[in-house]
């Protein structure tokens, strides 16, 4: 959120909510052109939420239209669809051609299928348009990631500017962390780890020392697996090493073996919530009520202090990977314009606002000034006097979806640099050698399918330690060249070799 698979329970399990669709348009390429300078254009925005919509989302909106009609001639109407849903009926508005001008894709196993859209012909190339009307995109991007979501050399996703790499962290209770003295500049190594949860374990008798990952679907494995790497999407084929092009199974590497023996020992020792792969409570939930100490978090600048306001208390953090980038980092999430939109470059012309309009960024991402936010002397942003997190009228809280990050305002309790250190970190990430390889699974679709019902059965049960490895990932490597995985391994391994050739 792997770390993939993590992320995916997590929206799954929040909020659920019908969103309306829009009424239908045409799909003759003929009307595909810019609307007269006289005629404004209303452009269809879905975007994922993370809860019931804003009651104050039309006021927004209106604020909204009010900037981009007078710079774009365009207003927009916005569509969040809760995250559950999310899937399902986007890809019931591309199939059935219904009003959708923008919408947020990418590449996240199981949730966004950026890559599948594309290869359907569901989404409009953007080369062109980028050209024409995106500077503001292509600026603020860079040319390190501008390219990165090309499949057949053809762009159809444009990736928002947010944390573009991570690593894993370990998230600690300070209270804990200080009353038991521990050091947490000397955690270096899984054994390192292992010694702080033996003294929880041993002192703490109603708390459990950890939980592997975010939500309950998470292993110990997805955690802390290919520091060096590159998952290359699925984990259906990796880079052990991101700095050389040669696919592997991961199932049947050293480093699965190795992690498999910690899992196991750290399970018996009783270090691991017991039903973690099943839990269905988020670990901030668990943290909130002091059931547990520590679980493994994918990381970024800021991330101790969002965690913290999350529990309600003071949190510490130790990485635990180097930082790194991959393609599934940075297309985690993108904007696309669907095939059939009626005007594309009037929706490249939204987009490339929303990478370098401040007002129009900070209107979606924090409301209307003086109503839903107030800026203090520092410039950072904080509720109106009689405003919080409950009573305010809009809170989407998902700025990493809007374009461009970079420009939105900073909350309070966030560091005033929050920006230029997120900068920084993506800068100096290390990044694979695969970084815009993007793989078509389609030829192999059938061994996909399942390869992925094999992992379902054996994944939480093994990389937790559940069960004993020396028994269990026999069985469960056999079962995974049964279901085709070699063959996998060797169709990933023809396409990123093409794609080398010309990358």
């Amino acid at each position: 959120m792997k770390k993939n698979y993590a992320f995916l329970s997590l929206i799954i399990s929040i909020f659920t909510l019908l969103a309306a669709c829009s009424n239908k348009t045409t799909t003759s390429d003929e009307n595909k052109k810019n609307p007269t300078d006289s005629k404004t254009t209303e452009l269809t925005m879905a975007f994922l939420a993370f809860g019931p919509p804003p009651k104050d989302l039309e006021l927004v909106q209106n604020e909204i239209n009010k900037l981009t009609k007078e710079k774009i001639n365009t207003t927009v109407k916005l569509l969040p669809i809760n995250a559950s849903q999310y899937t399902q009926q986007t890809n019931l508005m591309l199939s059935s051609k219904e009003k959708l001008d923008l919408l947020i894709t990418g590449n996240i196993p199981g949730f966004l299928d950026y890559s599948g859209q594309a290869v359907k012909g569901q989404l409009y190339p953007l080369e062109n348009l980028i050209e024409k009307y995106g500077k503001g995109i292509s600026s603020a991007l860079g040319s390190k990631y501008i390219g990165s979501s090309k499949i057949g050399g053809k762009t159809y996703g444009i990736p928002t500017v947010r944390d573009l790499a991570g690593d894993r962290s370990l998230i600690m209770r300070k209270d804990l962390v200080d009353k038991y003295n521990i050091d947490i500049a000397k955690i270096k190594s899984l054994d390192d780890v292992e010694a702080v949860l033996k003294t929880i374990k041993e002192n703490e008798p109603n708390v459990y020392p950890l939980m592997p990952g975010q939500v309950g679907a998470a292993t110990l494995v997805d955690g802390v697996s290919l520091p060096e790497g590159d998952p290359l999407g699925d984990n259906l084929g990796v880079l052990l090493d991101s700095s050389k092009l040669e696919v592997s199974n991961y199932y049947e590497s050293n480093e699965y073996t190795d992690l498999l023996k910690v899992a196991r020992k750290w399970y018996k020792e009783g270090y691991i919530l017991p039903g973690a792969s099943t839990n269905k409570d988020s670990a901030e939930s668990l943290m909130k009520a002091k059931k547990i100490f520590s679980f493994i978090q994918s990381s970024k600048p800021g991330i101790e202090t969002q965690v913290s306001k999350n529990v309600g208390f003071e949190v510490v953090s130790v990485p635990l990977t180097p930082v790194s980038t991959n393609t599934q980092k940075v297309t985690g999430f993108m904007w696309a314009v669907p095939q059939f939109a009626q005007y594309p470059e009037k929706s490249v012309q939204l987009l490339n606002l929303l990478y370098s309009d401040k007002d129009l960024v900070n209107l979606i991402d924090w409301g209307i000034e003086g109503k839903h936010y107030v800026k203090t002397d520092n410039g950072i942003i904080d509720y109106p006097a009689g405003v919080d997190a409950n009573t305010t009228g809009y809170a989407l809280n998902s700025g990493f979806q809007f374009g461009n990050q970079f420009l939105s305002y900073v909350w309070k309790g966030d560091s005033p640099d929050i920006w230029k250190e997120m900068e920084l970190f993506n800068k100096n990430a290390k990044a694979s050698k695969a970084l815009g390889f993007l793989f078509d699974s389609s030829p192999v679709k059938t061994e996909v399918a399942a390869v992925t019902n094999v992992i379902n059965q054996f994944k939480g049960a093994i990389e937790n330690g559940m069960v004993d490895p020396k028994t269990e990932l026999p069985k469960f490597q056999e079962r995974l060249k049964a279901a085709g995985i070699d063959k996998i391994v060797k169709e990933k391994q023809m396409q990123l070799d093409k794609w080398a050739k010309v990358n």
